[in-house]
């Protein structure tokens, strides 16, 4: 009978039967559901895509980040993320039109397939919006900026959004630092305001070693 028999070797059936068994399993959060619209996101969004020192590259990583999102009628009334979006479908840039249009388009036809379709909202409550807005204020005085609107609250809101949406103790460290940096370095307050110097190295200049790690 052994002839009949094909024998292998241990070690192969044991790594066969660990490649089949072996998955890779990812962590879902919240706010990463189709269904699920963080409104913080939704004004970050909005505030890029209005800055007219944004990049074509960042305009178009936002408007993709958008399109997974679908905000419910409120929240398009309320931040009026809908009238940017209608803008950009006439922009200069063929790219930043066609991801304007998809994002358009589906918010649209949701709108007509599931009008009455429940949505999770997720906001930051008012002493957050509290804190948050003194922030931007901070940031617009050292910019000599009459408004916190535009460049403040990009800045403010990336800070946030770099510390998973709390107020933590890197996020204050890294406002104060910021605001210094802008009121007492004349050379790095110009770069910014000229759009030479990102949001985000600056705000990487100005993060604690080791905080976001």
């Amino acid at each position: 009978m052994d002839k009949f028999v094909i024998r292998k070797k241990r070690e192969d059936t044991v790594e066969k039967s660990s490649e089949k068994t072996e998955k890779v399993l990812k962590q879902a959060t919240i706010d990463s559901l189709k269904g699920v619209v963080v409104v913080e996101e939704i004004r970050r969004a909005k505030a890029i895509l209005k800055q007219s020192s944004t990049t074509t590259n960042q305009m178009i990583e936002c408007l993709s980040e958008l399109e997974k999102k679908i905000p419910s009628r409120k929240v398009l009334l309320e931040t009026k993320i809908g009238n940017v979006i209608n803008k950009l479908r006439k922009h200069e840039n063929e790219e930043i039109r066609k991801h304007a249009r998809q994002v358009y388009v589906k918010w649209k036809s949701h709108f007509v397939e599931h009008r009455d379709r429940p949505q999770i909202e997720v906001q930051c409550d008012l002493k957050t919006e509290k804190t948050r807005k003194a922030g931007r204020k901070f940031i617009s005085e050292a910019l000599e900026l009459q408004s916190d609107k535009g460049l403040p609250e990009i800045i403010e809101r990336e800070v946030f959004y770099v510390n998973n949406r709390f107020l933590s103790s890197c996020y204050k460290r890294t406002m104060r630092s910021i605001w210094f940096k802008l009121k007492n370095d004349q050379t790095v307050k110009k770069q910014v305001l000229e759009g030479t110097l990102s949001v985000k190295d600056l705000i990487q200049q100005c993060t604690p070693s080791g905080a976001l790690s």
